[in-house]
């Protein structure tokens, strides 16, 4: 199949250097056998990227707010409307957006995402349904997985090594909603373990990406996991891609129970569970692995084994396109 896919694909970067989903969805596809058309979401020529989606069999779209702004909203609605006529259209997003104050995106179908007017959407917010029932959203839930050849075993590196460590956003959160439940969180993981906990990436660095980030991994002992606005206890079906990320790099992660991420990857693969918001739970559950070597280094490799089978973003896009065949979509 020969599918056009609009993103972030990082034009200055080398394909092997490239981090973003749009990358890890790309690489994915073409280890499926599909052809893919890289349409840069850079590039404000609407009338080129319509012509292109023309001349393949499916358009995929992975939108970054700031950039789909290049489009002027009367063309990227126009853009959308005219593909929707001609062939199948699909968005692809890992991100929440029920309950966060970007919600109007998905609602408003004037000044909003037009990537929320394909004729189907993916996203890992299985959480939301009301907003994409009222919104009129063909939805389904994806959940978010790893890049198959990120899969493996790191290399231990001293400058990495702590018995506790946390990786994402921890100076600042971009969800005012989630951050003072994210911030206790780091707080209470700062008061029980000292030194022997770090954040990442370190302040004023970027991000950790790549062979260095499995050599993270293979450098701490337990990872603390959280998920934007997993303390609700009304959220389920909705799980940042750290969760993935983590176990398939080989390391264990502590998380808040959600449903949906506990049935996808049960206890002790990988993960252990704490209640939400029971901070005590959560550092009793770090102690008992930093404590039992044996059964972590296990958990580990079956959390890895699990996510290298089922978990991975080949898996996934092969779901999407299950789905598109079933919902008749290549007829």
């Amino acid at each position: 199949m020969r599918i056009c896919f609009r993103g972030n694909h990082q034009a200055d970067l080398a394909p092997d250097a490239r981090a973003s989903t749009e990358a890890h969805l790309v690489g994915s596809l073409r280890l499926l056998g599909h052809e893919v058309v890289e349409n840069h979401e850079q590039t404000d020529d609407w009338l080129s990227t319509v012509r292109q989606a023309e001349s393949c069999d499916l358009f995929m779209w992975t939108s970054t707010w700031d950039y789909a702004a290049r489009w002027s909203l009367t063309d990227a609605y126009r853009s959308i409307a005219y593909l929707n006529g001609r062939m199948p259209t699909v968005a692809v997003h890992l991100d929440r957006w029920g309950g966060l104050n970007r919600e109007w995106q998905v609602m408003d179908e004037r000044r909003g995402n037009a990537m929320f007017r394909c004729r189907w959407v993916f996203t890992a917010d299985g959480d939301s349904d009301r907003v994409w029932k009222r919104a009129n959203v063909n939805h389904f839930w994806l959940p978010p997985g790893v890049y198959a050849p990120d899969v493996y075993e790191g290399t231990y590196r001293d400058e990495y090594a702590s018995d506790v460590a946390f990786v994402g956003s921890w100076i600042s959160y971009a969800h005012a909603e989630h951050w003072p439940y994210r911030k206790a969180m780091l707080d209470k993981l700062r008061d029980r373990y000292g030194d022997r906990f770090r954040c990442w990436p370190a302040q004023g660095e970027p991000a950790v990406r790549g062979r260095d980030l499995n050599d993270l991994y293979a450098s701490v002992k337990v990872v603390a996991g959280d998920s934007c606005l997993a303390h609700l206890p009304t959220t389920v079906s909705y799980f940042s891609d750290r969760v993935t990320e983590t176990i398939g790099r080989g390391a264990a992660i502590v998380h808040p129970e959600v449903s949906g991420l506990m049935e996808l990857i049960p206890e002790g693969m990988g993960v252990g569970y704490y209640p939400k918001g029971d901070w005590d739970a959560m550092v009793e559950r770090i102690d008992w692995w930093l404590a039992h070597d044996t059964e972590r280094v296990e958990a580990r490799r079956k959390g890895q084994d699990l996510v290298r089978r089922e978990h991975t973003y080949t898996r996934r896009m092969e779901t999407v396109l299950t789905t598109l065949e079933a919902e008749g979509a290549f007829r």
